[in-house]
């Protein structure tokens, strides 16, 4: 729950000012939430939304509903529930608290391309005074899907606005985040594919490839091993058709197996570096909440 705690500090500032927007039927989900008891109050708020009056209060009602089920662990049904949400009528303020939830849940729940879209959405209709507000998550979703440099611009925005009359922490933030956007710093890729041809022409070099060396040590170990096995059936035992398909067997098995896992063990590099570098931009991001 560190991330959700962490995320979710971005909300707290532009989303106050509704507490007017309520009903017996949200005050009771709150008051269950309130008191720790959150399955009850998933099932009032979802009470609150049906018999919510104007699409202000059946908003709010379906936001809190997501809280909880955050809380309770259940991402994937928060993110399935904000998808309800209707952002017709609704006040700036409140669209984009409704917005930035929809986005923050799914980052949350590796829905990097619907989080991005809400976070367009955000920038596109809503004033930069709002707006602004999201550049951080914004950024987290462009590295998670590689769109590094559109990443750096929002970081950018953000310190343009914030420290537009502070020259010396507009500089610095600046060139901190100059720094580790370098394309320098990008993280370099395997090819699956690639890997797959190289594990066809020669057994054994997609793993390499790939950079995992014992899996190609193996894999070629147990081809060449078909290989002798067919050999030595028929050249020296003269057992030539137990030979030819005990080797053969051998052979195609470990030659197909390695196709295949050269192309995995590339994806799984290829996370494996994404993960690393996003990571120490994700802990770069996050220090300005703290």
């Amino acid at each position: 729950m560190k991330w959700i705690t962490i995320l979710s500090l971005i909300c707290i500032v532009p989303f106050a000012g509704h507490s007017t927007n309520t009903s017996p039927e949200l005050s009771k989900a709150d008051s269950l939430r309130s008191i720790g008891l959150l399955e009850d109050a998933v099932i009032a708020y979802e009470f609150a939304a049906y018999s919510a009056t104007n699409n202000a209060l059946r908003t709010i009602a379906l936001i809190n509903k997501a809280d909880c089920l955050v809380e309770l662990g259940k991402v994937d049904q928060s993110e399935k529930n904000l998808a309800r949400l209707n952002y017709y009528s609704l006040t700036d303020s409140l669209q984009y608290q409704a917005r930035y939830k929809a986005a923050l849940y799914s980052y949350l729940n590796q829905n990097f391309e619907e989080s991005k879209s809400q976070l367009q959405m955000i920038e596109q209709f809503l004033p930069m005074a709002l707006s602004v507000n999201s550049k951080f998550l914004y950024a987290l979703a462009l590295n998670e899907t590689r769109s590094w440099s559109e990443a750096e611009a929002q970081l950018n925005n953000w310190n343009a606005y914030y420290n537009a009359n502070d020259s010396a922490s507009f500089k610095a933030y600046h060139q901190m985040i100059t720094e580790a956007y370098k394309d320098k710093n990008h993280p370099k890729f395997r090819d699956p594919a690639k890997a797959q041809i190289w594990a066809q022409v020669l057994p054994g070099s997609g793993q390499l490839y790939s950079g995992y060396l014992f899996d190609a040590a193996f894999t070629a170990t147990m081809v060449l091993s078909g290989i002798g096995i067919a050999a030595y059936g028929v050249l020296v035992a003269k057992y030539y058709v137990t030979g030819i398909i005990l080797g053969y067997g051998v052979f195609q098995r470990f030659y197909i197996a390695g196709q295949n896992r050269s192309e995995f063990l590339a994806n799984k590099k290829n996370y494996k570096t994404k993960r690393a570098y996003n990571d120490s931009l994700k802990e770069l991001i996050t220090h300005n909440l703290e």
